[in-house]
């Protein structure tokens, strides 16, 4: 997708990236950026990463196909891109490119991470990097998540009665009575056989409404979850209600249904608009890379940790990670080797300037970023400018600007622009 409404001769071109959503217009027409590109004589471009979207290589979506979902090939893929761009730019727009115009990535969540990197391997061909975001630190037990979603539910008022809901519902499923599990699947309205599904469904959902923003409107977790344990209802009925809103995509205060794609498109892709998403399998890729590349698996709390779940104990690594070569051969094996991970994707991080990461106080995968709730995994770091978002939740900056950005949002997307305008230059 190209918009060059905004280019002059000689202006930047930012490139941004669905990530694990197939790409569609919004990206070059509804985000920051296209503000930014407006500001700078600058040309949007959005390009699809490989095996999302329709942009399948292979025929199948096999452990022998996906062995080519790497990050070094889907960089190289973009670094591709570019150097196409400079050297026979007619070939890919109908607007001439200037010989000076200076590439500029962006992107949010696993789009920001790759903006990061693309800058941090690509230094040559991109200039800047704008990260939203951006999980460029991986665990094998991301319990961290569901303690941020915690967090932001106390802070309005109802992360206990969430919490004793969980409880609840995990003293039904443990009991592992056929009854039970028929009365959960129906108040839920999730489906499973066994009790582990039903719990990973039910989590898989909830999860859907953890990355909505703040405006200075209101908090819609606060409307779309803690709202539901403001009636006078067992926990439990209160969090099936929760949960099955978001099954029915009910829970979106109709405030921000306009940011709903931007907000969520890690979970809420294209699919509905596009026939063809990752082969009809839109998390089938995904799924992949978590096996392959970053596990982050979503798990609860270790049961001796004392520290509060927010998900149901059921789901937990051996859950995610049993699929993985059930669905992808024996050649997945290895799995991730999640300090080896580190160690080179966010090692190579460190020293590279040009880079511009923000994040929300409130985001869930905040403890993946480099501005961690316990401190910078990146302090050794003083060439990059951080901005942590108070107030705000995922990827908040990378929305379009409106009368109902929260100020702290502002003020990282006005830093954002000095910094891109100055490295540019």
């Amino acid at each position: 997708m190209v918009n060059a409404e905004h280019y002059k001769s000689g202006g930047p071109i930012f490139i941004l990236t669905p990530g694990e959503s197939g790409v569609s217009s919004m990206y070059t027409e509804d985000t920051h950026f296209v503000s930014l590109a407006s500001e700078t004589n600058g040309l949007m471009v959005a390009i699809e990463h490989r095996f999302f979207g329709d942009s399948n290589p292979m025929p199948d979506l096999s452990g022998a196909s996906l062995k080519y979902l790497t990050l070094e090939n889907t960089l190289e893929d973009f670094a591709h891109f570019i150097r196409v761009a400079k050297t026979n730019s007619s070939s890919l727009f109908k607007t001439a490119i200037a010989a000076n115009s200076k590439f500029v990535f962006v992107g949010g969540s696993y789009g920001g991470a790759l903006a990061a990197w693309m800058r941090a391997m690509y230094p040559d061909l991109v200039t800047a990097a704008w990260a939203s975001s951006a999980p460029v630190f991986s665990y094998i037990d991301f319990y961290q998540l569901d303690q941020a979603l915690g967090r932001h539910l106390t802070a309005r008022g109802c992360g206990d009665s969430f919490a004793q809901g969980v409880k609840d519902l995990d003293a039904i499923l443990l009991s592992n009575n056929s009854s039970g599990l028929a009365s959960v699947r129906k108040m839920f309205s999730v489906t499973g056989n066994t009790a582990q599904d039903i719990a990973a469904g039910i989590t898989s959902a909830i999860t859907s409404t953890v990355n909505l923003p703040v405006m200075l409107s209101g908090d819609a977790l606060d409307q779309s979850v803690c709202s539901f344990f403001e009636k006078p209802l067992p926990p439990l009925t209160a969090y099936s209600m929760a949960v099955s809103a978001a099954v029915l995509g009910l829970s979106m205060p109709q405030a921000i249904r306009p940011y709903r794609n931007t907000v969520m498109h890690r979970r809420d892709t294209s699919a509905k608009s596009q026939g063809n998403l990752s082969l009809n399998q839109p998390f089938r890729s995904w799924y992949y890379i978590c096996c392959k590349w970053f596990s982050d698996w979503q798990v609860a709390p270790p049961k001796d940790s004392n520290i509060t779940a927010y998900r149901s104990q059921l789901v937990d690594r051996e859950y995610w990670q049993g699929g993985c070569q059930s669905n992808f051969g024996p050649d997945i094996h290895p799995l991730t080797d999640v300090t080896e991970h580190n160690r080179k994707w966010l090692g190579m991080l460190k020293g590279v300037t040009n880079i511009y990461y923000t994040v929300g106080e409130l985001d869930p995968w905040r403890d993946t970023t480099v501005a961690t709730v316990n401190g910078t995994l990146l302090d050794n770091t003083t060439s990059a400018p951080i901005f942590v978002m108070n107030g705000a939740t995922h990827t908040q900056d990378m929305q379009p600007d409106t009368l109902y950005d929260l100020n702290s949002v502002r003020m990282a997307k006005e830093m954002g622009d000095s910094l891109i305008k100055k490295w540019i230059l």
